[in-house]
């Protein structure tokens, strides 16, 4: 390299030098906080919510970008979101047109508060506050390389059904973020790529923890496959997918849960102690959202749960079962209730306290060898598929179908089975789930007064001659 060249690149290196040292001067002098208000005001006009700075504001280098710490966004005085450090990356050559692309976003622990009135609508909806010229422009993308979430909460209330999710220091992290039209609906014009860390969740006594997902959004489809989480005292494992690329929502789940403890399940659930041990509970569904229907009438799919060797708290149930011939006072229905007591127990276990008939009359403890409750769900129609349980001398059977949309009984009938699966003798139950009907005599006299004879012998029933099937499931007679 001759001298003239070595001359031409030491200056063009002193001239780098010098503006390098320039930019860092520029932004160890430059006030940004002095653009506070003027940042607020056209945050908020853009948002139609009320953003405030309330900690400081500073520029970085490496990378180039601005932070903001207790950052609070409001509407009509009630706080949305608050977050304790908000730091934003903006690429430099842009700049120099006066152009700011904004390229990494980062909140550090933010707070979600979000609601929803009686009649679905969400606290911050109704905010769109755009000016004349944001609303021409029609079809202007937008695109943000990175958003990161880190030690995040959520509280979700909803004022109709009276619920109340809490989701806990969770993390959260979507690459490649694109909106075709800013101008459209963002649900279907948004795509992106990213993961989901949620230490825990909470509704009421329902508790998740540890949930992670994989997340995908695109064209109004958004999935989260796989996901995993620790519940009912296992290890969760499956996939969602909610599809709104047509309008009315599709919610498609499936998940898994080996070897789920049922006293935390039934825990979970609200209910009292009465099984203890292992099972599995597998769940494939599918919900269609129409207008204002209920989800559960579009709800088609098949719930399953499946335990071997459980305990029963609250009585010796092959003694009730055997000494049924003498006493007959034996109320079969609350044995069926063990089965509704599965994936359905929240719905169709309302105003039922199945086993108190036990705790008041039998006490004892006891065992069950095998439990399977099978259903079927179509148009919010729970059919009971295979339902049985079987202890060590005898075996118990479910039939029937449950309306999860009227929140009824649907000739649900309970069995005590022979060796050919026969039934000796059954008894049903119908009506509304807050007030079933056993027979003539409703479960709640039943509860609350003396044990009386429910049983009703089946008819056609003959020794050693044919009989009428009742059921041929998985469940095996004992020998």
């Amino acid at each position: 390299m001759n001298a003239k060249k070595k001359k031409v690149l030491f200056i063009l290196g002193g001239v780098a030098a010098v503006l390098v040292l320039a930019v860092i001067i520029f932004a160890l002098s430059f006030d940004i906080n002095s653009y506070k208000p003027r940042i607020e005001a056209s945050a908020s006009q853009a948002t139609g919510l009320d953003v405030r700075i309330n900690g400081k504001m500073g520029l970085s280098l490496f990378p180039f970008g601005v932070s903001a710490g207790d950052v609070r966004v409001a509407k009509k005085g009630m706080e949305l979101v608050s977050i304790e450090k908000l730091r934003v990356g903006v690429e430099l050559t842009p700049l120099l047109n006066k152009q700011i692309k904004v390229t990494v976003c980062e909140l550090v622990k933010p707070a979600f508060t979000i609601a929803q009135d009686a009649n679905g609508k969400y606290n911050f909806e109704g905010a769109e506050n755009k000016s004349a010229k944001d609303k021409t422009r029609t079809g202007a993308a937008f695109s943000l390389n990175e958003l990161r979430l880190s030690n995040a909460s959520l509280v979700h209330f909803d004022a109709k059904t009276g619920k109340m999710k809490e989701f806990k220091d969770f993390d959260m992290e979507l690459k490649g973020i694109t909106i075709d039209d800013i101008s459209a609906d963002i649900i279907t014009n948004i795509s992106f790529t990213g993961s989901l860390d949620v230490r825990e969740v909470l509704q009421k006594n329902f508790k998740i923890k540890n949930l992670k997902a994989k997340m995908k959004a695109g064209k109004g489809i958004y999935s989260l496959d796989p996901i995993t989480m620790d519940v009912f005292g296992a290890k969760a494992e499956g996939n969602a997918v909610v599809d709104k690329s047509k309008g009315d929502a599709v919610y498609k789940i499936n998940f898994r849960i080996p070897k789920l403890d049922f006293a935390n399940l039934e825990e979970s659930l609200g209910t009292k102690k009465v099984l203890s041990g292992k099972g599995d509970l597998d769940a494939s569904l599918t919900i269609k959202e129409k207008g204002n229907r209920k989800l559960i009438s579009g709800m088609d799919g098949t719930f399953s749960l499946r335990g071997d060797n459980l305990v029963i708290y609250t009585m010796d149930l092959d003694k009730v079962l055997t000494s049924y011939g003498k006493s007959q006072d034996f109320n079969l229905v609350d044995l069926g209730a063990y089965f509704v007591a599965g994936p359905l127990s929240t719905v169709a276990l309302k105003g039922y306290r199945y086993g108190d008939v036990y705790n008041q009359t039998r006490g004892g403890q006891g065992s069950i060898s095998r439990l399977v409750s099978r259903w079927k769900v179509s148009g919010g129609m729970a059919d009971a598929v295979d339902c049985a349980l079987s202890t060590r001398h005898n075996r118990v059977a479910v039939k029937g179908r449950l309306n999860l949309v009227a929140e009824r009984y649907d000739n649900v009938t309970a069995a005590l089975l022979d060796e050919k699966g026969c039934a000796k003798v059954k008894q049903g139950i119908s009506g509304p789930f807050g007030s079933p009907k056993v027979g003539v005599v409703s479960v709640a006299e039943t509860l609350a007064g003396p044990v009386i004879t429910l049983f009703r012998k089946a008819k056609g029933v003959v020794k050693g001659g044919k009989c009428e099937v009742f059921y041929n499931g998985a469940v095996q007679q004992p020998r």
